[in-house]
């Protein structure tokens, strides 16, 4: 996953399961801002500051002509908005060599897209944010931004808090396994792990280390996916303002990763493999659906979730979809503890939810 010669042999599966992760979200973000005839927004736009060539190889599709490659499939769907909205898709890169051969696929795979503009060209990624910065802080712009970052530490604590100041704006930045490494000497991360050489905890605590670092004002939804290579460990840090993008997020992550929800990797250690997490056996079924369970009927049973958007709000914390509540709610009905008009939490009634009435 660096940047020297990393197109010039085939994606890893690591790297196969990241830009796979873009581009599951890309398809999920996109209809949000396309599909109604009368957009909520003036203008999307989509950002991959580090795009490289275009493909690895063997001609595997990376991540711009992946998301080029979702828009031209929307096109031909018809949503309703296309036409009344500007999109725009920026693909940067600081070498040429990559922007001429990105522009020479962009021709040859036809996705030149009818209604979006695409602004592909050679910028560093703190020149992009910084000729941008109208556009990032405007809260009439839609903003995705892709941050794939060749290993280096293009995201310093700055241009995080940047980040997270964006309205609008959902993003994911990829921290390579050196960043993590470093991470482990961090006196905030030190404390929170028992054993330092533990890779598998690192992303974790780093996660919380971003999550501290968001302001109380500023309401801010994190989320994240650890991506092992051979001994090493990456990750994707996720951020959005809508509770609507973290859960989207969370479903790519769970369609990934069935078992925890977060790593192309046996995280939990459980020795579960891809099926068998959803066995109806207590024993087959892993600890942190199994955790989640048990704290939402304890908050069920105190009261403490008193609507549909407190379930929303509590699976989304503890890094799962709302799907994951309908068994808890179900067992909590028929057993008279709660009384509800739903089966599943619906994240679109964030803001006008559903009450819940514990009996």
């Amino acid at each position: 996953m660096s940047g020297r010669g990393f197109h010039d042999k085939p994606y890893d599966a690591g790297t196969l399961a990241k830009l796979r992760i873009f581009e599951l979200y890309a398809q999920e973000w996109i209809p949000v801002f396309l599909s109604s005839p009368k957009p909520v927004f003036d203008e999307v736009h989509i950002f991959d500051f580090f795009c490289g060539p275009g493909t690895d190889s063997n001609g595997e599709f990376g991540s711009p002509l992946r998301i080029l490659s979702q828009l031209r499939n929307y096109r031909g769907r018809g949503l309703a908005g296309w036409d009344n909205i500007p999109i725009t898709v920026h693909l940067f890169d600081t070498d040429d060599k990559k922007i001429a051969l990105l522009q020479s696929y962009v021709l040859s795979e036809k996705l030149e897209i009818p209604g979006v503009k695409i602004d592909l060209r050679r910028l560093a990624f703190k020149d992009a944010l910084d000729e941008h910065r109208e556009q990032l802080s405007n809260s009439r712009v839609a903003k995705l931004l892709i941050v794939d970052q060749y290993g280096v530490d293009e995201v310093s604590d700055e241009v995080y808090g940047n980040l997270i100041g964006y309205p609008t704006t959902d993003f994911i930045f990829f921290l390579s396994s050196s960043t993590l490494h470093r991470f482990r000497e961090h006196p905030a991360i030190k404390q929170k792990i028992d054993t330092l050489e533990d890779s598998y905890d690192v992303h974790r605590a780093a996660v919380d280390y971003y999550r501290k670092r968001i302001p109380t004002n500023n309401q801010l939804f994190l989320g994240s996916f650890s991506i092992k290579k051979r001994s090493n460990i990456y990750g994707l840090i996720f951020g959005s303002h809508h509770p609507l993008g973290i859960h989207k997020f969370l479903q790519v992550a769970w369609a990934t990763d069935e078992i925890a929800g977060e790593a192309n990797f046996d995280i939990e250690r459980e020795n579960i493999q891809p099926g068998e997490g959803i066995l109806p056996l207590e024993m087959m079924r892993p600890n942190k659906i199994r955790e989640f369970e048990s704290n939402l009927e304890m908050a069920l049973k105190s009261g403490r979730m008193k609507s549909e958007s407190d379930i929303a709000r509590f699976c989304i914390e503890a890094g799962m979809t709302c799907k994951h509540s309908v068994a808890v709610l179900k067992r909590a009905k028929e057993a008279g503890i709660i009384d509800l008009d739903f089966r599943v939490p619906d994240i679109g009634r964030f803001k006008s939810p559903r009450p819940i009435r514990l009996i």
